[in-house]
């Protein structure tokens, strides 16, 4: 008779992996003041605010980001972060609001018919992973445009958004997970009173029991010999890690649908080391190795989180997240799902098991753009949220090789600053993307251009790597270098992986919005540099020239206002026209 902890891992490893997740307080005050301030931000009694989260940053100041409502309807890309000081004294918003509404909000389209619309418009040739979904919501058209007056049209500080037309439509969400030939997940814009579609774009983010935790040891392809955070049974040991909330590795068996089941192995040693074979089947000890490199990304990006970014898991609550290696046969990618909070890795056909440790920081750290800044995937948003995974993805491989994924800083290693550079072969013996100079990898540009807003985001995010790299490694005043920038050509001091990743994610958590562009990651670097350094500091300087290096604002310093009563602190309005 097998015993009651057999049982259970039988039941583990055949079920759903199952999600917790801890509610925050809401900040009720910083809504209801806005409440009193919408006519002085062009907004009427129709709006409203829904708390969509609090940061607390390493300084002790608080960031309460809202979600503008109109009539109850999401306004597309239309939030407000306010921020308070440790000390209670408050500074000008980040104020990403849609002013003067002016939309019928009764719809013409029921969401069956919207859904209709888009079904058609993907023409999908096999079935859904899930059940598409509609949202109906307020969507702002917008254009880009030169600034009145500005000489140079190619820098992106002399251009601004401009809305041209507010419309009710209905955001639809579709998922097609069949194989290498359909693994889509699409999102359309369906006017709610034509049935016209005014957008779409990929959303294809690519890349309890009883028992003891225990850690046992994992033969990688990519990292070596590894520890793994396991659990301990009377079955043996199972790829989920109690100590990180339950993390956990599940084997798709090629498959596509359903979760998986979970790794069992009676033996504390899991993986070979070696590329996935595919005849030797994903449950063999060769087969385990992707789900060792996987757990282990997983894991130390986890811990990356908690020791760098002082937050708990991805979301900032703990919420448990899932690997599912395996996917399909032949799958040349590896995606973020919101739906199930987890990561799933393909195999490769092109490419080796998409499984590498800086790709599953990159896939992993789409969760973390999506539970705080929540960046849109197309254009320049998409381009900044494409970009935050390849920035992540490095940053943790350096954590991983430089720190063992122990301890509070990011080791300041010289490289490789690249995405992918494990998965080469001899079909693809290329990194995926450079960070130090993107247009090596032949599509993506090194500086900024209106172009970007029509990319495909994963070669629009190329400017904002660069400055990532320049700001925390310099920029070589040397003509034919790679890391040479004309628009800098005398170069520039970076100020290290450590400090660069802090404003980084300190602007991403606190100052970017789903509709941000390049001018405003700019605005908010500089915020954040000033933040954590001080406005006079050099790295406020190493943020203007890291961006002035990829053609978004200038390098030099305007003169430093202080704030009139304390003299700390530079207000955002001084820094709206920079």
């Amino acid at each position: 008779m097998p015993t009651r902890s057999a049982i259970v891992c039988l039941l583990l490893a055949s079920f759903p992996a199952q999600l917790s997740a801890q509610e925050g307080g809401p900040e009720a005050a910083a809504q209801a003041k806005l409440m009193l301030q919408r006519r002085n931000l062009g907004l009427d009694e129709r709006t409203a605010f829904r708390l969509q989260g609090l940061q607390t940053d390493e300084t002790g100041a608080r960031h309460v980001r809202l979600q503008q409502l109109f009539r109850g309807l999401k306004v597309w890309g239309g939030q407000v972060i306010t921020h308070t000081d440790a000390q209670g004294r408050e500074s000008p918003m980040t104020n990403a609001l849609v002013p003067d509404i002016q939309v019928d909000t009764s719809p013409n389209l029921t969401p069956a018919e919207a859904l209709a619309v888009a079904h058609q418009g993907l023409s999908p040739t096999g079935t859904y992973a899930a059940p598409p979904t509609a949202e109906l919501l307020i969507f702002p058209s917008s254009t880009l445009q030169p600034l009145a007056g500005a000489e140079d049209r190619t820098n992106a500080r002399n251009y601004f958004a401009q809305v041209t037309e507010k419309r009710l439509a209905y955001q639809i969400h579709m998922e097609l997970e069949n194989g290498p030939e359909e693994t889509r997940h699409d999102d359309f814009l369906v006017d709610a009173q034509t049935g016209a579609i005014l957008k779409t774009w990929s959303t294809l983010f690519t890349v309890t029991a009883k028992g003891k935790a225990v850690t046992t040891t994992g033969n990688s392809q990519y990292s070596g010999e590894v520890q793994l955070g396991s659990l301990a049974m009377d079955c043996g040991y199972i790829l989920s890690d109690p100590t990180r909330n339950n993390i956990s590795t599940r084997d798709m068996r090629g498959g596509t649908s359903g979760s998986g089941v979970l790794y069992v192995n009676p033996s504390p040693v899991w993986g070979d080391g070696q590329n996935y074979q595919t005849g030797q089947g994903s449950a063999s000890v060769n087969g385990q190795t992707a789900a060792v490199d996987a757990h282990y990304g997983l894991q130390t990006t986890w811990d990356f989180y908690k020791n760098i970014l002082g937050r708990n898991g991805i979301d900032g609550k703990g919420t448990t997240a899932t690997n599912r290696v395996h996917f399909a046969r032949g799958f040349d990618n590896a995606f973020w799902k919101d739906d199930c909070f987890c990561m799933v890795y393909g195999d490769g056909l092109t490419f080796n098991t998409l499984t590498a440790l800086d790709v599953v920081g990159h896939e992993v750290s789409h969760g973390l753009c999506h539970t705080s800044a929540d960046l849109g995937y197309l254009g320049e948003s998409g381009a900044l949220n494409e970009a935050n995974s390849d920035i992540f993805g490095v940053m943790i491989n350096f954590y991983s090789k430089g720190a063992k994924g122990k301890g509070k800083k990011v080791p300041e290693l010289k490289g490789p600053w690249t995405i992918g550079e494990d998965l080469k072969t001899a079909a693809y013996p290329h990194p995926l993307r450079y960070l130090y100079k993107p247009s090596l990898d032949g599509f993506s540009p090194d500086a900024w251009s209106p172009d970007l807003e029509f990319m495909d985001v994963h070669h629009g995010s190329g400017p904002m790597n660069r400055a990532f790299y320049f700001l925390s490694q310099g920029a070589s005043p040397l003509k034919g270098k790679d890391t040479y920038s004309k628009y800098l050509p005398k170069g520039m001091a970076g100020i290290g992986n450590d400090k660069a990743m802090r404003i980084w994610w300190l602007t991403l958590s606190t100052r970017l919005t789903p509709a941000s562009r390049y001018v405003d990651a700019r605005k908010g670097a500089i915020h954040s540099a000033g933040t954590l350094f001080g406005y006079q500091s050099k790295e406020v300087a190493a943020v203007r020239a890291a961006f002035k290096a990829i053609n978004v604002g200038e390098a030099y310093p305007h003169p430093e206002p202080v704030h009139p009563s304390t003299g700390a602190w530079r207000p955002l309005a001084v820094l709206e026209n920079e």
